[in-house]
């Protein structure tokens, strides 16, 4: 999928989601606000400008990202991280696969909690990455809907902000818990499906500046809850971290055009969805 995306349409919309959240609660004075600056918006041709934007397969997306990733400002894993981390922390040391392992982050924290750890990723960019910021784990490319080890392996399995990427959300969850031993956990994060509802994806720019995107599937709780359950797995506790002011101007190409709009939108909606599960 590609189409030319005008700034005029992304600031459109958050007007519009700004107004519709402060719709029975808001003041006149914004809601007139958000009329005046719709109005500003459709009638300056600057904001008709548009950019080409591709989609991108997991595959080539993240390896195209890879050399960015790690770049601060991402307000996703800015809020996602503390949260898997505090799961994580509860765990006894012991085999551990980080699927979906990205550049690292979450397995060198396993690391250092004295896990003997596994990354897999279907990025071998991303993955070079990890090997060489985690040089104690074993890393090795693979898709985490067809993970190359035994049964019942892992203690602790941890899925960051991979499994949405998945269409097939059940199949995913059911290989994940394939090597999970009983009594071990599933640690998953993905973006909040109420975000990839308002049209979110995993947006980046490629070495030629292009942007681009990887698609987030909109699972929903009920999804998630089926899978688990087919796949043997008992949900523990359930995190949604919200978006907070420090993070939505984090979006800085919004908060710069409209800053006041862009925080009625988004401060206090759910970000980050992250499920703590046990395999029975």
């Amino acid at each position: 999928m590609s189409r030319n995306v005008r700034l005029r349409e992304l600031l459109v919309g958050i007007e519009g989601l700004a107004l519709l959240r402060h719709l029975y609660d808001g003041t006149d004075e914004d809601a007139d606000q958000r009329l005046a600056e719709v109005g500003r918006l459709l009638d300056d041709e600057v904001f008709s400008a548009g950019e080409p934007t591709t989609e991108a397969d997991p595959r080539a997306g993240y390896g195209a990202w890879s050399a960015r990733y790690d770049e601060p400002g991402n307000p996703i894993i800015e809020l996602e991280q503390p949260g898997v981390w505090s799961l994580i922390d509860e765990s006894p040391p012991g085999p551990a696969l980080d699927a979906a392992c990205g550049t690292g982050r979450h397995a060198r924290r396993l690391v250092e909690l004295g896990h003997d750890v596994v990354g897999l990723d279907v990025s071998e960019e991303m993955l070079g990455r990890a090997r060489s910021a985690v040089p104690g784990a074993l890393g090795f490319q693979a898709d985490l809907r067809q993970i190359p080890v035994r049964d019942r392996q892992f203690a602790l399995v941890v899925c960051g902000l991979a499994l949405a990427h998945v269409a097939d959300l059940a199949g995913a969850v059911a290989e994940l818990a394939r090597v999970l031993a009983p009594g071990g956990h599933l640690v998953v994060s993905v973006l909040h499906p109420f975000q990839a509802l308002l049209g979110w994806h995993a947006p980046f720019e490629d070495a030629l500046g292009q942007r681009r995107f990887v698609r987030e599937h909109p699972h929903t709780h009920g999804d998630y809850l089926d899978a688990f359950s087919i796949a043997g797995l008992r949900v523990r506790r359930c995190l949604e971290p919200e978006l907070s002011a420090g993070a939505v101007r984090a979006k800085r190409r919004a908060f710069r055009h409209l800053p006041s709009a862009t925080l009625a939108a988004y401060v206090g909606l759910p970000a980050v969805l992250i499920w703590d599960t046990e395999k029975v």
